[in-house]
């Protein structure tokens, strides 16, 4: 739960998808998330809310998609940006 508090940095979207994968139901996709999520330190709050909501569409498996194919320093740069150009960026990591 700290884990959760302190990434989300205050931004209830991001907590929310934080909360999503470690149900246990999502325990294999969470797993993947988190790992990818461990050595980006960038991605936190809104940055972490954008990553699940404008670039996967808060679809759990396309986030995992992308943090299993997406180079870091690119996907950190997505995630960064809330003009949606960061879906340009990641699209062709998606397929």
């Amino acid at each position: 739960m700290k884990q959760i508090i302190e990434w989300s940095k205050g931004n209830p979207g991001a907590m929310n998808f934080m909360m999503e994968f470690f149900k246990p139901e999502n325990a294999v996709l969470g797993i993947g998330i988190l790992s990818k999520l461990e050595e980006l330190k960038t991605i936190r709050g809104t940055n972490l809310y954008v990553l699940y909501s404008d670039l996967c569409n808060k679809d759990l498996k396309a986030v995992e998609t992308l943090c299993k194919n997406c180079p870091s320093e690119i996907l950190e740069n997505a995630c960064s940006r809330q003009d949606y150009f960061g879906r340009e960026l990641i699209k062709e990591y998606l397929a």
